[in-house]
């Protein structure tokens, strides 16, 4: 990290790589890969998820204050990614096909 980031990016970058540790784990065919994420905001970030049973990957943006077990359970479910009443266009994002807005979450 250099010296101009602001104490919010460290924690959010602090907070991503707990995420990623939590979403990192051996694969299994039947639950969405964790492909990455992004830094989108000071409380924001988005991560990528690759369906396993749709040809889809998910932009699924979260706030990082609210990143408990509930919502990390939640993402690493097929089930709850696949529940096409959460889906939102990509917002021409090149690295998903659809956008899951959980920062309500």
């Amino acid at each position: 990290m250099n010296s101009s980031e602001s104490g919010a990016e460290k924690a959010a970058i602090e907070r991503l790589r707990e995420l990623t540790d939590s979403f990192t784990s051996t694969h299994v065919s039947w639950k969405p890969l964790f492909i990455g994420a992004v830094i989108t905001g000071d409380d924001r970030i988005r991560l990528y998820f690759r369906s396993p049973e749709r040809d889809r990957t998910y932009g699924v943006d979260v706030l990082v204050s609210k990143t408990g077990p509930g919502l990390t359970g939640a993402l690493v479910s097929p089930a709850f990614l696949a529940n096409e009443h959460l889906h939102q266009p990509s917002d021409g994002d090149p690295h998903c096909d659809v956008i899951v807005d959980l920062t309500d979450y």
